[in-house]
């Protein structure tokens, strides 16, 4: 089957998302190239579960371990999914339409992309953050690609780096772009000020010391590949 025929089912995987699930369900919904979407709630407290399946998602519960785990929810996902590609997206996004998926899936699908991925829109700085090493939650790729990352590699938030790995590694073309008004609930609106930045800087803390993991070159790979869409 070629690339433009392609079967595509979202992931969103969600804790505690409740405030924004519906409108990011009602978005995969409305995009044309989706079969499904699938939402996996990881060990959510609040009505992710029931707010994400009335809004028309199939959903997946994953029970709450140590804090849960992005990288084992998008797992999930997967597992329940015989797509050929699958289109990660978070649940915490704000001004999301089905537009701006589309136009993500749209490189990958003409076969200009292995893995295209959306940035949120940073206004002025946004010709920059296109050009680091992406951590986004927004991207199609193959389902190979989520395959091909090691369990033992498959860790929290993390995974986005380790899925650049996998197409970067591979010398495959990568499509990226700003999801124009696009933005997300930041860790202060969900956990309040002080944790919220407790857990930002945890975060970032965390995704540097990855620098040395995934090697200079890889980067020098992915900037080498990368195809910025207007």
């Amino acid at each position: 089957m070629s690339l433009r025929q392609a079967t595509v089912d979202a992931v969103i995987p969600a804790r505690d998302e409740a405030a924004t699930v519906a409108s990011v369900v009602a978005a995969c919904l409305g995009c044309v190239h989706v079969r499904e979407v699938i939402v996996v709630d990881d060990g959510s407290t609040d009505g992710t579960a029931e707010l994400a399946a009335a809004a028309g998602a199939k959903v997946v519960r994953r029970e709450w371990d140590a804090g849960g785990s992005k990288a084992l929810a998008m797992e999930a996902g997967v597992e329940v999914s015989d797509a050929e590609a699958i289109l990660f997206v978070d649940a915490d996004l704000l001004g999301l339409t089905s537009g701006h998926l589309d136009a993500i899936c749209r490189p990958y699908l003409d076969g200009r992309a292995t893995m295209s991925l959306g940035i949120f829109d940073y206004g002025f700085w946004s010709p920059l953050v296109l050009r680091f090493p992406p951590t986004t939650g927004e991207r199609i790729v193959p389902r190979w690609v989520f395959d091909a990352v090691p369990p033992a590699k498959r860790e929290g938030y993390l995974i986005e780096i380790m899925l650049n790995e996998v197409v970067t590694e591979a010398r495959l073309p990568i499509s990226s772009r700003v999801m124009a008004g696009v933005s997300h609930r930041t860790k202060r609106d969900k956990f309040g000020r002080r944790e919220g930045y407790r857990r930002t800087w945890r975060m970032f803390r965390d995704l540097w010391s990855l620098w040395g993991v995934c090697r200079k070159r890889t980067y020098w790979f992915y900037l080498r590949d990368l195809t910025i869409e207007r």
